[in-house]
């Protein structure tokens, strides 16, 4: 940089006398710019490829990145279709398991900061893509910036000279230089783009792992409430059994306090026809009494008959059937032998009337021979009045007898009809009763069989519960070694999401460092470029100045020709005709140009 300056120096400290200006030769300052612009080339060729061998570190990093996340995303799948295996056996053979439902809240909190983290890293690409239009916003307005220089800088020159056809002089001389330069910029630039749509595919592979997550989070809590429904299922079923287990219990116990009850009233039955025992052998041996006088009656009445027997209703201790029975029978026979006696009776009656009849008729034919036999009558009246007399005494006594009989006959019926209405009534009860005790053995037989039932059914829950049980054991067992299993693949999981992170932040650095070269290489760039334009804005300035300077030297020279041709003539003219205040104004006019456009340099540099 000192050249320029010097250059500068010796083009703004020229006397202002244009007869004394020494300017310096074209040759020399193209030199010492070709110098300049080689260094700066050279800065800017090693600096393009410091830029290359960052882009190509990027490369490779995006590249092993890629990789890692090819791999990730296989991984995750296998993890997904191990996670879904192991949900499955999970559903078949475990119900219900807090824990495991306390490892998958605790996944989806890994999955959640995962997800977070993601976030974080999209946030961050975002704001890497944010600065990167940042600064090419900042190079637009540079180059804007440059722009408005140039047309102020052509502005203040069109005082001298009309540039609007032809823009600025160029120099062609640097133009193979800077179309070097160019390349690799165009370069850098396609691969920064090719870089930009990685990243961008980047972004859309991980926004594709942020979906896959979700989904896999809505189909682990379909899981969970699946099993939660599961588990509501069983616990349904559960307290169902239970109440079944209490209502068969229940009606176990109704059943037994049945039975128990049904056993005090035959008890109590029993004890009464017990206490009933001895009123039935009461009852017989009255019954047989009540036999026996009648059969005595039987042979008063009728000596000779000789088909009865005597009474055989003996009370018997141990059977009470057979009691009753007895009892029965022996009301039927006494029964029979009253009107047994009620008929002999009456035939003893009618005869006893037939003999009477008899005896009044042969006292009408003894008194009609008495008229004949008067004597006889009166030898056989005492006969016939103590006959008479001792048929009146019979008669008599057996009236008394017969009322007797008819008074025993009637206290006998009396005494049957009562006997037969107790027995009757006893006959009844002792059916009822019978009934009842048939009833009491019929329910006794159904609560035994009912009872049967009922511990068959209990035993078959018990051995059915014995079973869930078991089941459930089994179950839980399995459970166990599922949520181990499940419990180590998390931990894989954990440990594969640990060095995910791990490789993310490594890229992250990686794409932070690569970003920061990449920003020094394209700062390094456009410093390159604007000291280029810098060097061309000097060049064509100083050709400018070159330029100039040779046609005032021609003007000069050609004025001390006509002076030296004609110089009285020319004593008189002023100065300003002469060139001499007009190269001094021109001078002061290109100070002032050259201090402002040093001025617009000055931000450039």
């Amino acid at each position: 940089m000192q050249t320029p300056n010097a250059v500068l120096s010796d083009v703004e400290g020229d006397d202002p006398v244009p007869i004394l200006i020494k300017n310096p030769a074209p040759e020399d300052i193209s030199v010492e710019k070709f110098r300049e612009l080689l260094t700066e080339l050279d800065r800017e060729r090693q600096a393009r490829e410091a830029a290359e061998n960052s882009k190509s570190e990027l490369q490779i990093s995006f590249n092993r990145l890629k990789a890692l996340a090819h791999e990730a995303i296989k991984k995750r799948d296998e993890c997904g279709r191990q996670r879904d295996e192991a949900l499955r056996e999970k559903e078949e053979a475990l119900k219900s398991n807090e824990k495991v439902l306390a490892e998958l809240e605790e996944t989806n909190r890994v999955k959640d900061q995962v997800s977070e983290q993601r976030d974080e890293i999209a946030k961050q690409f975002d704001e890497v893509v944010k600065e990167r239009d940042g600064l090419r916003s900042e190079i637009g307005q540079s180059t804007h910036m440059l722009v408005t220089g140039i047309e102020k800088i052509s502005g203040k020159v069109s005082n001298f000279k009309n540039f609007t056809a032809n823009g600025l002089p160029k120099s062609q001389k640097w133009m193979p230089h800077l179309s070097l330069g160019m390349r690799p910029r165009e370069q850098m630039e396609q691969r920064n783009y090719e870089i930009a749509i990685e990243v961008s595919q980047l972004e859309a592979t991980i926004g594709g792992l942020r979906e896959e997550v979700t989904k896999k989070a809505t189909l682990i809590e379909n899981l969970e409430k699946t099993v939660a429904e599961k588990d509501e299922k069983i616990y349904e079923i559960e307290r169902e059994m239970s109440e079944k287990l209490d209502t068969v219990k229940n009606e176990a116990l109704e059943l037994r306090q049945l039975v128990s009850e049904y056993d005090d009233k035959f008890n109590t039955s029993e004890s009464k026809m017990e206490s009933q025992r001895h009123l039935l052998i009461d009852q017989l041996n009255l019954v047989s009494k009540i036999h026996e006088r009648i059969y005595d009656i039987i042979n008063i009445v009728d000596a000779s008959n000789s088909e009865l027997s005597e009474s055989l209703f003996l009370p018997q201790e141990t059977d009470m059937e057979e009691n009753i029975r007895a009892s029965l029978a022996g009301m039927e026979s006494i029964y029979e032998l009253t009107r047994m006696v009620v008929e002999k009776t009456r035939d003893l009656v009618e005869e006893k009337n037939r003999e009477i009849k008899n005896l009044d008729e042969t006292e009408m034919e003894t008194v009609t021979a008495s008229s004949d036999n008067l004597d006889d009558l009166e030898k056989d009246e005492n006969e016939i009045y103590n006959l008479a007399g001792a048929l009146e005494n019979v008669v008599k006594a057996s009236q008394l007898e017969i009322i007797e009989l008819q008074h025993t006959v009637d206290e006998l019926r009396a005494e049957l009809s009562l006997h037969k209405q107790h027995v009757e009534a006893q006959a009844k009860e002792l059916n009822h009763r019978m009934l009842k005790i048939e009833e009491l053995e019929e329910k006794e037989r159904v609560a035994n069989e009912s009872v049967e039932g009922l511990m068959m059914d209990i035993a078959a829950a018990e051995e059915e519960i014995t079973r869930w049980k078991v089941a459930a054991e089994q179950e839980a067992a399995a459970g166990r070694a599922v949520e181990q299993e499940f419990v180590a693949q998390l931990s894989a999981l954990k440990q594969e999401l640990e060095e995910l992170k791990q490789s993310i932040l490594e890229s992250e650095k990686k794409l932070k460092f690569k970003e920061e070269t990449a920003a020094a290489a394209m700062a390094a760039r456009d410093a390159a470029e604007k000291s280029l334009k810098l060097a061309d804005l000097r060049a064509s300035r100083l050709r400018d100045r070159v330029e100039e300077l040779t046609h005032q030297l021609e003007e000069f020279e050609n004025r001390e020709d006509l002076r030296s041709r004609y110089g009285p003539r020319y004593a008189c003219w002023p100065w300003e005709w002469l060139g001499l205040d007009f190269v001094g104004s021109r001078r002061s006019e290109m100070q002032q140009q050259t201090s402002n456009e040093m001025e617009l340099s000055e931000p450039l540099l």
